[in-house]
């Protein structure tokens, strides 16, 4: 339905679009209705990982690596709490343990 997704994407008041297509607003109200009603919403998990100052370095030590035709390998630990730990597979046993109850506990 092109009149509801210009009713949610222009950014105008709903009025305004409807009276565009000479229709009322709850008109698009229904259509809204119905579309929800026919595709529900769906939510996933998503983790937004953004580079710190303090990684630059580390990004540019890696990057020289990868050209080299080496790569560190890392580990993926997906935490009890939902959280998601990247760390280096050379990380010593007992500090990952303390690493992961610290991030489970937070």
């Amino acid at each position: 339905m092109a009149i509801v997704e210009e009713a949610a994407t222009s950014g105008l008041p709903l009025a305004v679009v409807a009276r565009r297509h000479d229709i009322v607003p709850q008109q698009i109200y229904t259509w809204r209705r119905e579309l929800r009603a026919a595709a529900p919403l769906a939510f996933a998990p998503v983790a937004l990982i953004a580079p710190e100052a303090s990684e630059a370095p580390q990004r540019k030590k890696a990057e020289r690596r990868k050209e080299r035709g080496h790569r560190a390998a890392q580990i993926e630990i997906h935490c009890a709490n939902g959280r998601v730990l990247k760390v280096a597979s050379s990380l010593d046993a007992e500090v990952l343990k303390t690493l992961i109850r610290s991030v489970e506990d937070a």
